[in-house]
């Protein structure tokens, strides 16, 4: 059996076999540990993957757990929250955009009271449980259904390393949820925002109204990739084909708004950050948003309603369907006009007065 020669260590502790190897290099080192995959051949010279240098032990052998085409050596006493790292560590690896790693985190925020638990020993009762909860409070069938998908994939996970056989997650019933209802803001609203716009989060929420971006779609803008104010539009937008890299341009009413951001914190690349930092949705909605409904006196609408009122502005003002599709980043405008749009009683009015 021939070995390619690597470097001269210390110690070296045993693992399980096809798990990877953890080293200790010589000397004072600030990062002493080393983690190489399992063993494969190569070039008929048989050699391991390198991981990384680490701090700790525990450190290295936290990294071959999640380390691509490692075994991770799943047992019975495997907390749900382990589950969950390893299923964040894929995600990440898929190459997910930051809006959608924080949707991610936001999902299993709603069952995290489990985490603690041995993920084999958890029921479909106890999933069921936390679900009927969302329901009985008012959470859309949306919700509950892409909370229902993270613990289905939580399962999937488990049952890929042979803790079990059964995806449990498909007894989960969320049918009694309905399916929320969306409105835009109303154009009182919009107007509040423009007399109050030196307060940043109305500046945001403008920008918001005038651009249709979802907010996770807004918070990972780049200033240098996404804003170009020379051309005076945004490139951005991350869910679907349609939506994707969809270019806004930047309305006459919005743009002293949008060179206010871009400016802001010319140390960050970030769009829109908490002192130069970035913002996940859930914070923004927290302590961002919530407030300044309170504070204006807005409707108590989410973030989203400000894509319904860019969508209802377009209706409104005739825009082509094209046009809206290629905004908005649907590929169907029906869609749009289905589930975005909700046109004000006073519009109808002066619409149906057009009538001879």
């Amino acid at each position: 059996m021939k070995y390619k020669k690597g470097a001269i260590f210390m110690a070296k502790w045993k693992r399980e076999n096809h798990t990877g190897c953890i080293h200790k290099l010589k000397g004072k080192r600030r990062k002493p540990w080393v983690a190489r995959g399992p063993m494969y051949k190569k070039d008929g010279y048989f050699t391991r993957d390198y991981i990384g240098t680490f701090k700790t032990y525990e450190e290295a052998s936290e990294a071959l757990k999640t380390a691509k085409g490692v075994a991770l050596n799943l047992t019975h006493n495997t907390s749900m929250d382990e589950i969950f790292s390893i299923l964040y560590a894929k995600k990440e690896k898929q190459g997910l955009t930051e809006s959608s790693l924080d949707a991610v985190k936001t999902h299993y925020n709603h069952i995290k009271e489990l985490g603690n638990n041995n993920f084999v020993d958890l029921s479909t009762y106890d999933f069921q449980k936390i679900m009927d909860k969302l329901i009985d409070g008012g959470s859309s069938f949306s919700k509950v259904s892409k909370i229902k998908s993270t613990v289905k994939q939580l399962y999937d996970v488990a049952i890929e390393n042979k803790l079990l056989h059964v995806n449990y997650a498909q007894f989960l019933d969320v049918s009694r949820a309905e399916e929320g209802k969306v409105y835009p803001f109303p154009e009182e609203d919009i107007e509040i925002l423009f007399r109050n716009d030196r307060d940043r989060i109305a500046k945001a929420s403008l920008i918001l109204a005038y651009t249709g971006f979802r907010i996770g779609e807004f918070l990972s803008l780049d200033k240098f990739k996404n804003i170009d104010l020379k051309k005076c539009c945004i490139i951005g937008g991350s869910k679907t084909d349609a939506g994707k890299d969809r270019i806004v341009p930047i309305h006459n009413k919005i743009k002293s708004y949008v060179e206010y951001f871009y400016y802001e914190f010319p140390e960050t690349s970030l769009f829109f950050s908490r002192d130069g930092a970035r913002v996940s949705s859930d914070y923004y909605r927290k302590y961002y948003h919530n407030p300044l409904i309170k504070r204006l006196g807005l409707s108590p609408y989410t973030p989203h309603s400000f894509r319904h009122t860019f969508a209802t502005k377009m209706r409104m003002a005739e825009l082509s369907d094209k046009v809206m599709e290629s905004l908005i980043g649907h590929t169907d405008a029906s869609f749009t006009d289905k589930r975005y749009i909700d046109l004000p009683a006073s519009y109808l009015l002066t619409e149906i007065n057009k009538l001879a």
